[in-house]
C-alpha cells in the first residue's frame, strides 16, 4: 500500500508541477522571442536598447514604454537579462538592480533555480545569428510553495492511511481471526486421551466453517484409530495370554516329575499345537503391521480378476471337500484389473476360507464375477449360517468374533476380514458384505477395471 500511494503521489506530483509550470515556461518563451525580435530594431520611440556584439559591430532597438513596461518596472516578477556567448552582460532589466543572472558555462534551455532567496524558472533563449543568449526568469516561489504543499499533504496523507490502515486491519484482522484462535486453542488441549471433543461451529464464519468440519472428521477418524489400536494392544495381550499360559503349565507338568514317554509325548504336542496357534496368530499381526509400510512396495499389474479367484479356490480345495462344500465357479470373461497379485490372493483365500467355516455340511458357495463400466465385481454367495445385523457392523474390526464360544480353531483370530478390508482399501476398492441369520452371507468385492 506504501508503494502504490507513493507512486500515485508522485505520479500527480508529476502531473500537477506540469500543469504548473507549463503556462510560465511558455510565457518565458514568449518574453524571449519577442526580447530577441527586437534586437536589430528600430522604432522612433523614447526607449532604447543599444549594445555591441563581440566583433564589435553595434546593435539597438527601440520599443514603446507601452510595450516595455514589464521589462522596465522596478517590481515586475520578471527578470530579463541579455549576454554575449563569453558571459558578458549587454543589458539587464531595471527589476534586476545590481544583480546578475546565474549564467553557467553549460546551459540548460528551462531549470529552476534558488536565486537571492527567490525561486527563479528561468530561460536560457540562445540567439545564434546575433551571438547572444537572452535570459528570461519569473519569480515562481508561489507556484513552488503550492508545489512543496502537495508534496507536505501527499506525505501526511500516506502516513495516515497507512496508521488506520494498519490499525484497522489489526482490529479486523483479529476479529476475524478469533474463531482460528479457538481452533488453535482446542488443539492445543488434544491428546491421544482426549479426541472425542469436537469445536463448536454455531459462532464460526461461513469461510471456517468447512475447516472445522474437516477438523471434527479427523477427530472423530484419529479418536477411532486410537481406540482400534488401544483395543489391539489389549486383544493381542489376551489372545497371547492365554497359549503362553497354555505351554507353562504343560512345561510345568512335564517337569514336575519323570513321565512317560506317551505323557511327554501329548504334552509336547500341546505345546506344539499351542506354538502353532501363536505362530499364526503372531505372522497375521506381522500382516497387518506391514500392510501400510508395503503400500510402495506393492507390484501393480493388469491381471484377470478370475485366475487369482480360481488360485485361491485350488489352495482351499481339500478343506472344502472335507467340509462337503461345492465351490461353484465357471470362469468366462476375462476381467481385467490393477492389482497386487499376491495380496489380493490373500484377500480371496481369506473370504472363501471364512464361507467355508462357517457353512452348513453338504452346503455351496457360489462365485460370480461381473463388470460395469468402472467397476469389476466378484461376488461370493454362501447358504451358511450368517451373520446378524448388530454383528454385520463390527466384523470388519481386529480380533473380533462373531460367537466368543466357539474354539479358535474353528473361527480364527477375527483378523481376517481387517487384513482383507486393509488390502482393499489400498487397491481404492470397496468390500460390501450383506447377511441374514440362517440364511447365508453374500460378500461383494469391488476393484477398479483396468484403464
Amino acid at each position: 500500500m506504501f508503494i502504490i500511494l507513493s507512486a500515485l503521489s508522485i505520479a500527480l506530483f508529476v502531473s500537477l508541477k506540469n500543469i504548473v509550470y507549463n503556462p510560465i515556461d511558455k510565457n518565458l518563451l514568449s518574453k524571449a522571442e519577442a526580447l530577441d525580435a527586437m534586437v536589430d530594431e528600430s522604432i522612433d520611440s523614447d526607449f532604447k536598447f543599444s549594445f555591441s556584439d563581440t566583433k564589435g559591430n553595434s546593435f539597438q532597438f527601440n520599443v514603446s514604454k507601452g510595450r516595455m513596461w514589464i521589462y522596465s518596472s522596478q517590481y515586475s516578477k520578471y527578470f530579463f537579462q541579455i549576454r554575449s556567448f563569453d558571459g558578458k552582460t549587454v543589458k539587464k532589466s531595471i527589476s534586476l538592480g545590481d544583480n546578475d543572472l546565474p549564467f553557467k558555462h553549460h546551459l540548460k534551455k528551462i531549470e529552476t533555480i534558488q536565486w537571492k532567496g527567490k525561486i527563479l524558472r528561468i530561460l536560457n533563449y540562445v540567439d545564434d545569428k546575433n551571438k547572444i543568449v537572452v535570459q528570461v526568469a519569473y519569480n515562481a516561489k508561489n507556484e513552488k510553495d503550492i508545489l512543496d504543499n502537495f508534496m507536505l499533504i501527499a506525505f501526511v496523507l500516506i502516513i495516515f492511511v497507512m496508521f488506520a490502515s494498519a490499525v484497522g486491519g489489526f482490529i479486523v484482522s483479529k476479529k476475524a481471526l478469533s474463531p482460528i484462535d479457538r481452533i488453535s486453542e482446542r488443539i492445543r488441549k488434544i491428546t491421544e486421551e482426549n479426541l472425542s471433543g469436537e469445536i463448536e461451529l454455531e459462532n464460526a464464519p461461513d469461510e471456517l466453517k468447512v475447516l472445522i468440519e474437516s477438523f471434527n472428521d479427523m477427530l472423530k477418524r484419529l479418536d477411532k484409530s486410537f481406540k482400534q489400536k488401544k483395543r489391539f494392544i489389549s486383544d493381542v495381550s489376551h489372545e497371547l495370554k492365554t497359549p503362553v499360559s497354555v505351554i507353562m503349565m504343560q512345561s510345568e507338568i512335564v517337569l514336575r516329575k519323570q513321565r512317560s514317554a506317551d505323557e511327554y509325548k501329548k504334552a509336547f504336542s500341546v505345546i506344539y499345537d499351542t506354538a502353532s496357534m501363536m505362530s499364526t496368530l503372531i505372522e497375521r499381526m506381522l500382516l497387518m503391521a506391514r500392510l501400510d509400510y508395503k503400500r510402495n512396495k506393492m507390484k501393480f499389474e493388469d491381471v484377470d480378476i478370475c485366475d487369482i479367484v480360481e488360485n485361491a479356490i485350488n489352495l482351499l480345495k481339500h478343506k472344502a471337500e472335507e467340509k462337503g462344500v461345492d465351490v461353484l465357479f465357471e470362469k468366462g470373461d476375462v476381467f481385467y484389473v490393477k492389482v497386487d497379485a499376491v495380496t489380493m490372493l490373500e484377500v480371496f483365500v481369506n473370504l472363501l476360507d471364512n464361507a467355508i467355516k462357517y457353512n452348513n455340511k453338504n452346503g455351496y458357495i457360489k462365485i460370480n464375477v461381473k463388470s460395469d463400466e468402472e467397476w469389476v465385481v466378484v461376488e461370493m454367495s454362501d447358504n451358511g449360517v450368517g451373520i446378524s445385523e448388530e454383528e454385520l457392523e463390527k466384523i470388519d474390526e481386529e480380533f473380533y468374533r462373531i460367537d466368543e464360544s466357539r474354539s479358535k480353531k474353528t473361527t480364527g483370530f477375527g483378523l481376517g476380514l481387517s487384513i482383507v478390508k486393509k488390502i482393499i482399501e489400498i487397491h481404492e476398492g470397496k468390500l460390501v458384505i450383506k447377511s441374514k441369520v440362517d440364511k447365508g452371507t453374500t460378500v461383494s468385492v469391488f476393484l477398479k477395471k483396468s484403464s
